[in-house]
């Protein structure tokens, strides 16, 4: 018998050896069972593995989402001086400047306020209050023909 997963060859090549009994036959599928066993557990472990490697990883990603945000945050306000200042610049306008550093940060607010508009309405459960709307119709019209 070898050790070799898969390989279930009992008459090992030998020509004079006899047919496999039905005991040889029980033995070969215990092995190859206990073979799919191993290797299972192997494959379990390995994903446990990569699973808390994963974890370990996760906590990385969120503490430098968290060193990021500041860093967005003062490159938008950068920006945002920056595009102020080239306004001022020409025109020398304060108020002309502060208008554009206002309309900088108003233009993003407006379109998140969209988007949120736009994806509140899933909240409304359309769908599901037009079929329950024609659940109680056809049930009242039932009911009257019922009657």
């Amino acid at each position: 018998m070898s050790d070799i997963p898969g390989e279930t060859n009992l008459n090992s090549g030998d020509p004079g050896r006899s047919p496999e009994t039905g005991q040889d036959e029980i033995q070969a599928w215990a092995d190859w069972f206990s073979h799919a066993v191993s290797a299972g557990g192997d494959l379990a472990n390995l994903a446990t593995m990569e699973l808390r490697l994963a974890l370990g990883d996760t906590g990385r990603i969120v503490a430098l989402v968290l060193v990021a945000v500041p860093l967005l945050l003062l490159a938008w306000i950068g920006f945002s001086v920056l595009v102020a200042w080239l306004l001022f610049l020409p025109t020398l306008s304060v108020v002309a400047a502060i208008s554009a550093f206002l309309v900088v940060q108003l233009i993003p607010l407006g379109v998140i306020w969209w988007s949120i508009k736009r994806y509140g309405k899933s909240w409304s459960f359309t769908a599901t209050r037009d079929h329950i709307r024609a659940f109680k119709e056809g049930a009242e019209r039932a009911a009257k023909t019922t009657d």
